[in-house]
């Protein structure tokens, strides 16, 4: 009973001070945790007054009998709490509370004449229901929104729960979280996209006015921050200018178009809300500085972890434990009757039986790189052989994934039987990264969160703001991609430990002495480099004011203004590609311009719409030609996207995939390993080739032929690649294919949807949803699992206006 009589003291003598505050968060959750508490009237009554006093009502929502109601007061003190839990009551659903950090957000932003913020606050903060509350209430105000998220699977996300919003509350707001779908100016919209998408929105869409908008992660701007586990270090890339190759000059990391993307928003929208874990605000880079003072943003920084959490450090024999409320004690794990365990494959080993023994719950396993989820997968395989871990898996998925995804080796052997993500889900757990299809990652990630498995080996993807329902992390590697972890990506992964609202408690799990010191080094300052006296790249300084660029840029970019020859090529041509450097996009233009080179792709005037047209006249061979002839693409890169392109275009992922394996097949000495590299290899080039960069090329070879055709007098008005250009982004043609691949179903399931029944699939997306429901042919072309999810992607869809 010491621990309560302690709260109870800290309590009666609280007053706001931030180190009282974090004591009592550990004193609560760490009783909170201890079933025998559960039933203690005296724990109950302190639980219901922690909340209150610290404003942090989420304590209470996870215990759904802790009311004002079920707990026994008297009268005054019950009018009290109702009046303190009344003003804190969330605006958009009356049964949701705010805490009070995420009241205060609100209120500062209400307040301010020009409502600027940046807020820095950890991984469960609730940044989403802050942005729920102003949109609510600010919906008079604001007839268009945009919403910019780093990851696809959080566009989907955060579109099923505005979409849920919008039905309940019956807003007028339409969603939209692609840039194909037309746009009228006096359509009220939330648009949900990336910054690549938002940058192609906002060329496509000059005009159009913006009433507010929020941007994700804002330190992905910032290289230094942002790694992910595709990072490569290139030691070049914030010096690239003219005595750099053509293709070095094209190249966009992600991080070109986060800073461009917030620069242009910053410009065009005067009421925003910018959002990023664990920043110092107080720390920042001199860009930045100029930024905040430039565009007059409040920054509000909040450090309170809602959660207590429990670190251990694992490379010892004897594990140390450090325990915010009992102190530092040491622990033994159990050492496995296995000699080929050693390493950190041992520590794995002892860490699952430490967590599986104290029921301590779902655990997330960071690993550098999708490989190495691989590599520990197999190795518990191997060693738990006979020992399936207890999972609710579907079957149907597990059905699906080898039905979708096999290819029948030349020893008659199936491909999928050597695929680890089939073992592992077999086995239990799970893995979780960035090459697989978005399908697969979301369904992964659904599965973990309602408890269908409680292991995830899972890569950088875990910080890219995926909410998961994990009560423990463990840092296996100490990099991420190739990259080194940076102190503040390791606070990102540990933030994931512990989700407020489901969890009290958050246990973290260091493998190595040298996580720890990752995690002591000096912390890095978020730069906004437009703003600084860095030398920019050209893709940078091409898309900045020159009032806004500091030093030689500023000169670098007048100096570059006089060599454009602004009426050949417009800047709302070079806009609608910013991405590309003005002159490459320059030279690529003259090439056009030539005739003869021009009339290479002029019998696509007109036949746009036809994919069949494109695909039969190798006309995405053509446009790879012209872009590789001018530097674009180097040679070997070229034959590369040639080869991918065909094979995706008449044969999809399994042509990708099949492809792969062939090449496991040739090689001298057969491996499962190389099996699952195929498979890597596979979705990979899908998701660089195919979805991301195949797009890009086409969109510069539109708007720069369109003005190749306006030169040569032709009317272009009616040329529109985007159907061809959506055909490879998003693998489909239709407006119920374009929801399905929103709402997450697997792409070539709707491919083969499309070509079966292109009747159908022609009408408007609820309509052609109504009559393959009465089609007795759909189950003959989808599995079970397609079919629920079908089933579940229809009553979103009729939900929506």
């Amino acid at each position: 009973m010491k621990y309560l009589y302690d709260l109870l003291d800290l309590l009666n003598d609280y007053s706001g001070e931030p180190e009282t505050e974090n004591t009592i968060r550990d004193l609560i959750c760490f009783l909170a945790e201890d079933d025998k508490y559960k039933d203690n009237e005296l724990f109950k009554s302190l639980l219901f007054e922690t909340a209150q006093k610290l404003r942090m009502f989420g304590y209470i929502k996870i215990n759904e009998e802790l009311t004002i109601d079920n707990l026994l007061q008297s009268d005054f003190s019950k009018i009290e709490n109702q009046v303190i839990q009344n003003y804190y009551k969330s605006k958009v659903f009356s049964n949701n509370i705010l805490d009070r950090r995420q009241k205060e957000v609100v209120n500062k932003f209400m307040s301010l004449e020009k409502k600027r913020i940046l807020v820095s606050a950890p991984t469960s903060f609730g940044k989403t229901f802050i942005l729920r509350e102003i949109v609510f209430l600010n919906q008079k105000r604001y007839n268009k929104v945009l919403f910019v998220f780093p990851t696809v699977a959080l566009l989907n996300e955060n579109t099923n729960s505005m979409s849920d919003l919008v039905s309940s509350l019956n807003l007028d707001y339409k969603i939209i979280n692609n840039v194909y779908t037309g746009v009228e100016d006096s359509e009220r919209i939330i648009f949900i996209l990336t910054p690549e998408r938002t940058l192609k929105l906002l060329a496509d869409n000059p005009g159009m006015n913006i009433d507010f908008f929020f941007f994700d992660e804002v330190y992905k701007i910032d290289e230094d921050f942002s790694k992910d586990e595709d990072s490569v270090k290139d030691s070049n890339d914030n010096y690239l200018d003219e005595s750099y190759s053509k293709e070095d000059l094209q190249k966009s990391n992600r991080s070109k178009a986060f800073r461009i993307c917030l620069y242009l928003l910053s410009k065009r929208i005067d009421e925003y809300y910018l959002a990023g874990p664990y920043l110092n605000l107080k720390n920042i880079g001199k860009g930045m500085q100029r930024f905040v003072d430039k565009n007059h943003i409040n920054l509000m920084q909040f450090d309170f972890e809602p959660t207590m959490r429990i670190e251990i450090e694992t490379w010892k024999k004897k594990w140390k434990v450090c325990n915010p409320v009992l102190g530092e004690y040491q622990e033994t794990p159990i050492q496995p009757d296995n000699e080929n365990l050693s390493g950190k494959k041992c520590i794995i080993f002892q860490i699952l039986d430490y967590v599986k023994q104290n029921n301590y719950g779902q655990t997330l396993f960071y690993c550098a790189t999708p490989a190495k989820t691989i590599e520990y997968t197999k190795q518990l395989s191997e060693l738990f052989k006979d020992t399936y871990f207890p999972n609710k898996i579907s079957k149907n998925f597990i059905t699906h994934l080898r039905k979708r995804y096999n290819v029948k080796l030349k020893n008659q052997n199936n491909s999928s039987e050597y695929w680890s993500l089939i073992t592992a889900l077999e086995h239990g757990y799970g893995i979780h990264h960035g090459k697989f299809p978005k399908y697969i990652q979301h369904e992964i990630l659904r599965m973990f969160n309602k408890g269908q498995f409680d292991y995830l080996f899972c890569t950088s993807t875990i910080i890219e703001g995926v909410n998961t329902n994990a009560r423990n992390v463990v840092i296996i590697n100490n990099s991420i991609g190739n990259s080194s972890m940076t102190g503040f990506a390791l606070k990102n992964i540990k933030g994931r430990a512990g989700r407020y609202y489901h969890n009290y408690i958050g246990r973290v799990f260091y493998t190595e002495l040298k996580q720890r010191r990752i995690e002591s080094a000096s912390e890095l300052r978020l730069d906004f480099k437009t703003f600084s006296e860095s030398r920019l790249s050209v893709i940078d300084i091409d898309s900045t004011h020159v009032a806004d660029l500091q030093g030689a840029n500023s000169s670098r970019k007048l100096k570059r203004e006089r060599t454009f020859t602004k009426d050949f090529l417009p800047d709302s041509v070079f806009e609608k590609n910013r991405l590309f450097d003005r002159k490459v996009q320059e030279e690529y233009l003259h090439y056009l311009c030539n005739s003869h080179n021009f009339n290479k792709f002029s019998n696509l005037i007109g036949k746009t719409s036809s994919i069949r047209f494109f695909l039969q006249n190798r006309m995405m061979n053509k446009i790879l030609e012209s872009l590789e002839e001018i530097g674009v693409l180097e040679k070997n890169k070229a034959s590369i996207y040639h080869a991918v392109a065909n094979q995706f275009s008449f044969s999809g992922t399994k042509g990708i995939l099949e492809y792969h394996i062939s090449k496991v097949e040739k090689a001298e000495e057969f491996s499962s390993d190389k099996i699952d590299k195929a498979y890597i290899d596979a979705f990979k080039q899908i998701r660089t080739i195919i979805e991301y960069e195949i797009p890009k090329l086409l969109c510069l070879f539109e708007s720069l032929f369109i003005r190749a055709g306006e030169l040569h007098h032709l009317d272009m008005s009616e040329f529109n690649m985007s159907i061809i250009i959506r055909f490879y982004e998003l693998g489909i043609t239709t407006e119920l294919g374009l929801f399905l691949v929103e709402y997450g179903f697997p792409i070539d399931t709707i491919r083969e949807l499309e070509r079966k029944f292109q009747g159908a699939l022609s009408l408007p997306a609820k309509e052609a949803a109504s009559r393959l429901m009465q089609d007795s042919r759909l189950l003959e072309t989808i599995d079970n699992y397609e079919y629920e999810l079908f089933v579940n992607a229809l009553n979103v869809l009729n939900k929506r206006k």
